[in-house]
């Protein structure tokens, strides 16, 4: 009866375990989304001239600072009120002079009303339509934060941007 007891108990605690873990991750934390449009940067080039036809060197880098706007209403404002500022320091790791392509990686921090989040990737050496960055951090709601954006450029120098954060 005792072993019968024991077998009963320990089906019992494995068809337990999935449930917890099930509960632990759904307790794991939240996902909020932030949405904004972004303003045309200012360059800044440090190392090198920007207005040269000649590639940076290795080790330059470049420098942009923009404000991002609400692409919906959040942080108590309405959709079109700026609410923040970016700033994004690229460092050119890889420049190839015959190609004049470049490679590196950039570090940035984005200023929002409650705080600021940091984040991270290859940014203005993608060249591409869709540039993805990873979100590292922050402090205040963001402490614990990781997470995604997507940042669409437009073809006048604006962006929009879906942030996605997970704590």
């Amino acid at each position: 009866m005792s072993v019968l007891r024991l077998g009963v108990l320990t089906a019992c605690a494995l068809a337990l375990m999935p449930v917890i873990s099930v509960v632990q991750a759904g307790a794991a934390g939240s996902t909020v989304v932030l949405k904004f449009n972004d303003t045309h940067g200012v360059d800044t080039a440090v190392g090198f001239d920007e207005n040269s036809n000649a590639p940076p060197p290795v080790g330059a880098s470049q420098v942009i600072e923009l404000v991002i706007k609400n692409a919906v209403p959040q942080f108590g404002k309405p959709a079109g009120t700026p609410v923040g500022h970016v700033l994004i320091d690229c460092t050119f790791l890889s420049v190839n002079a015959a190609t004049g392509m470049a490679d590196g990686v950039c570090s940035a921090i984005a200023h929002v009303p409650n705080g600021y989040f940091t984040f991270g990737g290859d940014g203005l050496f993608a060249g591409a339509h869709v540039d993805h960055w990873a979100v590292t951090g922050g402090v205040g709601p963001y402490a614990n934060d990781r997470g995604q954006i997507a940042v669409i450029n437009n073809k006048n120098g604006s962006s929009s941007a879906v942030v996605t954060l997970s704590s």
